[in-house]
């Protein structure tokens, strides 16, 4: 009888399995009914996994994950770089997988065919799980004054997309402050661009004119809640206590809350000079846009999105904003000493 010849290495035929307890990820492949070592790999930090207008034009390909065990169908799918062979999520079923390059290229598409100008910032993180383009719209049209402050912002919408199934594929709404050119999240919800992923998608639906008409008559009302910071009134002390609060809640860093109570407490700019939750906001923003958000997105995205949330719940209740200016108390620390 001849004899088989092994099976050519195919991702279809590979097991990763994680070990948590030393951060690695170990890539197993089946040859010849042998198990052996594919290769070996440390999780990179956060800081290396990240880029700035690079890193975004590869293909990514689902593959199915048989079981470890028997070899059948696990029902589990890899979203797989085809470039360095990176495994960027994991999923239970198959879905229609959309690039990054093509979410980008819509986008542009969809901004020119407006006649509308903007200037295009792309942020890759996580090792190209994660895609967000920054288009800042440019031209009276896409200018707001904050209410109650006349402090002019410009509108911002970023495209965003992911291969981990954190972001779905849609425009997530922001400012941009004309004065310091600090990046302004908002409340406002997310526009999606299409569908949820599903097993087909069309890449000529995504960005469809009524997602984009939909995002830019969004950020017309999302300079409203800006409007109430400012008309919530402080003293320097209770700025202060309030970023004590929101680090004792990890909501800041100790670091963090240091560096940006020294902007509180000498302001850059003329006009953050009042005390009121909108200029404490733009202390946070100042120094997380031009200080953090190059080397660490998430974590400055995680930082802005979670400070407005509470600053915006605080303008609305006052419970909630004497809470906030409220930090808990250090506790005590006796030391006993025994002869």
């Amino acid at each position: 009888m001849a004899r088989r010849r092994p099976a050519p290495y195919s991702l279809r035929k590979s097991f990763l399995f994680i070990d948590f307890s030393k951060k690695r990820g170990i890539l197993l492949t089946v040859r010849d009914n042998k198990l052996n070592q594919e290769r070996k790999k440390p999780i990179m930090s956060i800081a290396a996994k990240q880029s700035i207008n690079t890193d975004f034009d590869f293909t990514v390909n689902q593959v199915a994950v048989p079981h470890p065990v028997t070899g059948n169908k696990s029902g589990y799918f890899m979203n797989v770089r085809d470039d360095n062979d990176e495994i960027l999520g994991w999923t239970s079923e198959r879905y229609g997988l959309v690039n990054h390059r093509d979410v980008l290229g819509r986008a542009d598409e969809a901004f020119e065919a407006r006649g509308i100008d903007v200037k295009r910032k792309v942020i890759i993180t996580e090792g190209g799980a994660k895609m967000r383009a920054q288009y800042d719209l440019t031209g009276d049209l896409f200018k707001a004054e904050v209410p109650a402050v006349g402090d002019v912002v410009a509108y911002r919408l970023t495209a965003q997309n992911s291969f981990d199934r954190s972001l779905r594929i849609s425009f997530a709404l922001g400012l941009v402050r004309l004065v310091c050119t600090n990046g302004m999240t908002t409340t406002e919800k997310e526009v999606d661009m299409t569908k949820k992923h599903s097993k087909q998608l069309n890449i000529a639906d995504l960005i469809t004119d009524s997602a984009l008409d939909s995002a830019l008559a969004k950020l017309k009302d999302s300079v409203t809640v800006y409007g109430r910071l400012a008309q919530t009134e402080l003293t320097e002390e209770q700025g202060l206590n309030i970023l004590k609060t929101l680090a004792q809640g990890k909501v800041l860093s100790e670091k963090l809350r240091e560096e940006i109570a020294k902007i509180w407490v000498n302001p850059t700019h003329e006009e953050d000079k009042a005390r009121n939750l909108y200029n404490l906001n733009n202390a946070v923003t100042q120094h997380v846009t031009h200080e953090v958000a190059d080397s660490r997105f998430e974590y400055a995205n995680r930082v802005t999105t979670n400070v407005l949330k509470r600053f915006d719940l605080a303008s609305r209740n006052p419970n909630r904003l004497k809470k906030l200016w409220t930090p808990a108390k250090e506790k005590d620390v006796v030391i006993t000493v025994t002869e």
